[in-house]
């Protein structure tokens, strides 16, 4: 059958993967959850079967606290990794472990993907410089003053004290002080940039963490994109018999 992937960033996202996986599998829809009732009760629905043929669906869930990274190893087959410095990796792949063994089944029998930015460069301070800037929205304008997913996971990470200082600029409208206040290491830690040599110990540590794919984002016109590609391959490849290797990186 045919495998198509299915992207989940839900909160709580168990009855969503057990609905969608009914529906994908070709079984009449009959679910009463605590979230989610189809058909509704008391309703005039009926249960249906989708007219699609049966397709395995690959489930990927974007997860970033305990709870629901217990869950994707639980029940995912892949998990998509943002805020992930592989240098403290069993801040999240410990719960992904402890939700795979409970379901009686391996972590390594989940893709364990990681979006990085890839950039070629010598001015590798710049570089981090700039994608650390970036993060300045997403710890001080995502979620609220309160709960914010990014900042809990960067705070397991031990960057606690910073993301509460970029959070408080930032809701004060220093937006510029905030984005300077982000840690370089952030920049860095979570993309590849530097020099080939640089990206391609950032590839083995990836590696060494356990992770299966890198979704490469790349920058410039078309042809920039391709160079990069081109060079990122030839980095991962040369650096493959080393340690397990990942799965080719993918361009989104």
């Amino acid at each position: 059958m045919a495998r198509r992937a299915v992207r989940i960033t839900f909160a709580d996202d168990r009855e969503t993967i057990e609905i969608i996986r009914t529906v994908a599998s070709g079984d009449r829809l009959d679910y009463d959850g605590q979230v989610y009732q189809v058909p509704l009760s008391g309703g005039a629905g009926r249960p249906m079967r989708s007219a699609a043929s049966p397709v395995d669906i690959p489930i990927y869930v974007a997860s970033l606290g305990p709870r629901n990274l217990e869950l994707t190893g639980e029940l995912a087959d892949g998990w998509i990794g943002n805020s992930f410095l592989p240098e403290h990796a069993e801040v999240f792949l410990s719960h992904l472990r402890a939700g795979a063994t409970g379901a009686g089944r391996s972590l390594a029998e989940l893709d364990l993907c990681i979006p990085v930015a890839v950039e070629f460069t010598d001015d590798v301070e710049g570089a981090g410089r700039r994608h650390a800037d970036g993060y300045a929205f997403t710890i001080g304008a995502m979620g609220s003053a309160t709960q914010n997913f990014y900042n809990d996971a960067f705070a397991r990470q031990g960057y606690a004290d910073d993301v509460a200082e970029v959070q408080r600029l930032w809701r004060a409208g220093e937006r510029e002080q905030a984005a300077a206040r982000v840690p370089l290491e952030l920049g860095l830690q979570t993309n590849l940039l530097g020099t080939a040599d640089m990206i391609a110990e950032r590839v083995r540590l990836y590696r060494q963490a356990g992770v299966t794919t890198l979704l490469a984002k790349l920058g410039g016109d078309a042809d920039e994109r391709l160079a990069n590609l081109e060079q990122l391959l030839e980095v991962v490849g040369a650096t493959a018999e080393q340690t397990k290797a990942p799965q080719t990186p993918q361009h989104p």
